[in-house]
């Protein structure tokens, strides 16, 4: 009997430690890179720094997975500035319910809003002049220009070579003291879904300046030089674009309208030029050869030589051609690179990752 005692006493001492655990559901997620703390709300889902920053960057867009909390971005270059970032996740195309979450989130901070087309959109709705001012900039790629009221953020807009290739309109110009436009030469802002497309695809990154931009807003709102003067495309007709008969390339889209100008290699020469659009390896365009909803744009390398040239008839020079050797394109690569992170348009960091892409370039 006494047995039985002890043997119900564990038994109970069990259901009770079972009854106090935790109920069964799925393993939290992992930790945040460099000690952040992850907090969901109803509207949004906040990164909190593990000390206290002065910037709160509001994200319009979901929150990346696991395995890209490292991933070379906004992000990471948010977290290196000890930001606190709030992503707008399920809620974020409701602005007037957005508005009150994010003003709760301010605490003090500065706040500059990123996001994309409709993304873009959705923060200038929320940004809107209400007796308040809930942002003290916005970082926009792609976005429809729209009257923010008296006393609206500086703005920062990117666009790419895609917004003269598809069926709709390029973004208008936004008028204004405080907006400053930046044309990404020679690169895509909405790549889609590459599988789509039936040609090489334009692989080009316009990262590096998001980047450099965030930075500059950054210091601008605290205090710093107003971010650098635009850079807007320059236009010319469609029609009267000289395009390079490239072996194995497609003609571009027929139409009216204005696109950039371009080079006899078929490369747009204005706007804010990044280093590999500068000293090219390849014709990047914003339209592709579809099959599909491509919007990847198009990428044909330059011939690995003059033979090669020659043999397959292509007016393009090729890289020994254009640059003579590998040493002479890093180090103008260089000179490139350095020059734009004096205009504040490129970190030092990715003036690096340019130069040693172009060690590895294919001479």
């Amino acid at each position: 009997m006494s047995r039985l005692r002890s043997v119900l006493c564990a038994l109970a001492v069990v259901l009770a430690s079972a009854l106090r655990a935790e109920p069964y559901g799925p393993p939290p997620a992992p930790p945040l890179p460099d000690g952040y703390a992850r907090e969901a709300r109803e509207t949004v889902i906040l990164w909190r720094p593990p000390t206290k920053g002065r910037t709160l960057l509001v994200v319009a867009g979901d929150e990346p997975t696991p395995k890209d909390f490292d991933r070379a971005d906004l992000l990471q270059l948010a977290r290196a500035r000890n930001m606190t970032i709030a992503f707008l996740s399920a809620g974020r195309k409701d602005a007037l319910a957005l508005r009150p979450a994010l003003a709760s989130l301010r605490g003090g901070l500065k706040v500059v809003g990123a996001g994309e087309q409709a993304d873009a959109d959705t923060l200038q709705s929320v940004a809107k002049t209400k007796g308040d001012k809930l942002f003290d900039a916005l970082l926009l790629t792609d976005a429809a220009p729209q009257d923010l009221g008296v006393g609206a953020p500086l703005i920062v807009e990117l666009y790419g070579a895609d917004a003269f290739w598809r069926d709709a309109p390029p973004p208008a110009a936004a008028k204004g003291a405080n907006v400053r436009r930046y044309f990404l030469g020679g690169a895509v802002t909405e790549p889609g879904d590459s599988k789509l497309c039936s040609g090489p695809v334009n692989d080009r990154s316009i990262a590096p300046a998001e980047r450099a931009l965030l930075a500059a807003l950054d210091d601008f709102i605290h205090g710093g030089p107003a971010p650098p003067p635009s850079r807007e495309a320059d236009l010319a007709p469609k029609k009267n674009l000289a395009w390079p008969k490239i072996p194995g390339a497609a003609a571009p889209p027929q139409g009216d309208g204005l696109a950039p100008e371009i080079d006899a290699d078929g490369n747009e020469t204005s706007g804010l030029r990044l280093p590999d659009q500068a000293l090219p390896l390849a014709t990047f365009t914003g339209w592709s050869p579809q099959k599909g909803d491509c919007r990847a744009g198009a990428r044909y390398d330059f011939p690995p030589s003059r033979e090669a040239r020659e043999k397959s008839g292509d007016p393009r020079q090729s890289l020994v051609e254009r640059y003579g050797s590998r040493a002479y394109f890093v180090a103008a690569l260089r000179s490139v690179a350095d020059k734009l992170v004096k205009e504040r348009l490129l970190l030092p960091q990715d003036a690096d990752a340019y130069v040693a892409a172009g060690k590895k370039a294919p001479f």
